[in-house]
Protein backbone atom coordinates (compact mmCIF):
# COMPACT_ATOMS: atom_id res chain seq x y z
CA UNK A 1 0.00 0.00 0.00
CA UNK A 2 1.16 3.51 -0.81
CA UNK A 3 1.63 6.25 1.83
CA UNK A 4 -1.72 7.66 0.67
CA UNK A 5 -4.28 5.58 -1.17
CA UNK A 6 -7.98 5.80 -1.99
CA UNK A 7 -10.20 2.79 -2.67
CA UNK A 8 -13.57 3.08 -4.40
CA UNK A 9 -15.86 0.05 -4.05
CA UNK A 10 -18.69 -0.38 -6.54
CA UNK A 11 -20.98 -2.96 -8.12
CA UNK A 12 -22.21 -3.11 -11.68
CA UNK A 13 -25.87 -3.00 -10.68
CA UNK A 14 -25.43 0.18 -8.61
CA UNK A 15 -26.56 3.26 -10.54
CA UNK A 16 -25.18 5.63 -7.88
CA UNK A 17 -21.79 3.91 -8.15
CA UNK A 18 -21.75 4.41 -11.89
CA UNK A 19 -22.76 8.06 -11.76
CA UNK A 20 -20.51 9.02 -8.83
CA UNK A 21 -17.28 7.37 -10.01
CA UNK A 22 -16.57 9.67 -13.02
CA UNK A 23 -16.96 12.67 -10.71
CA UNK A 24 -14.67 11.19 -8.06
CA UNK A 25 -12.12 10.18 -10.67
CA UNK A 26 -12.27 13.66 -12.21
CA UNK A 27 -11.65 15.25 -8.81
CA UNK A 28 -8.70 12.93 -8.16
CA UNK A 29 -7.10 13.56 -11.54
CA UNK A 30 -7.59 17.32 -11.37
CA UNK A 31 -6.98 18.18 -7.72
CA UNK A 32 -4.98 15.20 -6.42
CA UNK A 33 -2.98 13.94 -9.40
CA UNK A 34 -0.39 12.04 -7.35
CA UNK A 35 -2.90 10.20 -5.17
CA UNK A 36 -2.99 6.49 -6.03
CA UNK A 37 -6.46 4.97 -6.17
CA UNK A 38 -8.09 1.60 -6.76
CA UNK A 39 -11.46 1.04 -8.43
CA UNK A 40 -12.70 -2.19 -6.86
CA UNK A 41 -15.75 -4.22 -7.83
CA UNK A 42 -17.07 -5.28 -4.41
CA UNK A 43 -18.43 -8.61 -5.65
CA UNK A 44 -14.97 -9.51 -7.02
CA UNK A 45 -13.21 -8.37 -3.83
CA UNK A 46 -15.56 -9.75 -1.16
CA UNK A 47 -12.78 -10.72 1.23
CA UNK A 48 -11.09 -7.32 1.01
CA UNK A 49 -14.42 -5.51 1.40
CA UNK A 50 -15.25 -7.69 4.40
CA UNK A 51 -11.89 -7.13 6.05
CA UNK A 52 -12.52 -3.38 5.88
CA UNK A 53 -16.22 -3.63 6.81
CA UNK A 54 -17.24 -2.13 3.48
CA UNK A 55 -20.79 -3.46 3.53
CA UNK A 56 -22.48 -1.15 1.05
CA UNK A 57 -21.62 0.58 -2.18
CA UNK A 58 -20.55 2.99 -3.35
CA UNK A 59 -17.88 3.01 -0.70
CA UNK A 60 -14.75 5.07 -0.36
CA UNK A 61 -11.83 4.32 1.92
CA UNK A 62 -8.90 6.73 2.21
CA UNK A 63 -5.74 5.45 3.85
CA UNK A 64 -2.79 7.37 5.26
CA UNK A 65 0.27 5.26 6.03
CA UNK A 66 -1.87 2.13 5.80
CA UNK A 67 -4.44 3.31 8.34
CA UNK A 68 -7.99 4.23 7.52
CA UNK A 69 -8.30 8.01 7.63
CA UNK A 70 -11.71 8.56 6.03
CA UNK A 71 -14.66 6.38 5.01
CA UNK A 72 -17.89 7.12 3.16
CA UNK A 73 -20.77 4.98 1.93
CA UNK A 74 -23.58 5.95 -0.37
CA UNK A 75 -23.96 9.50 -1.57
CA UNK A 76 -21.05 11.79 -0.84
CA UNK A 77 -20.49 15.38 -1.85
CA UNK A 78 -17.32 16.01 -3.80
CA UNK A 79 -16.69 19.02 -1.58
CA UNK A 80 -16.65 16.78 1.50
CA UNK A 81 -14.32 14.31 -0.20
CA UNK A 82 -11.99 17.13 -1.23
CA UNK A 83 -12.05 18.53 2.31
CA UNK A 84 -11.08 15.14 3.74
CA UNK A 85 -8.28 14.45 1.23
CA UNK A 86 -6.68 17.89 1.11
CA UNK A 87 -4.74 18.01 4.43
CA UNK A 88 -3.01 14.65 3.99
CA UNK A 89 -2.35 15.24 0.30
CA UNK A 90 -0.86 18.66 1.04
CA UNK A 91 1.40 17.16 3.72
CA UNK A 92 2.76 14.55 1.31
CA UNK A 93 2.75 16.28 -2.06
CA UNK A 94 2.36 20.01 -1.47
CA UNK A 95 -0.68 22.07 -2.35
CA UNK A 96 -3.52 20.33 -4.15
CA UNK A 97 -4.93 21.98 -7.26
CA UNK A 98 -8.24 23.77 -6.86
Amino acid sequence: MEALELWYFYNDDCSICKSLWPKVEGLLKHSFPHLPYRYLKASDHRELAGQHRMLSVPGILFFVEGREFFRANGLLSLQELERQLHPAYQAYFGEAKT
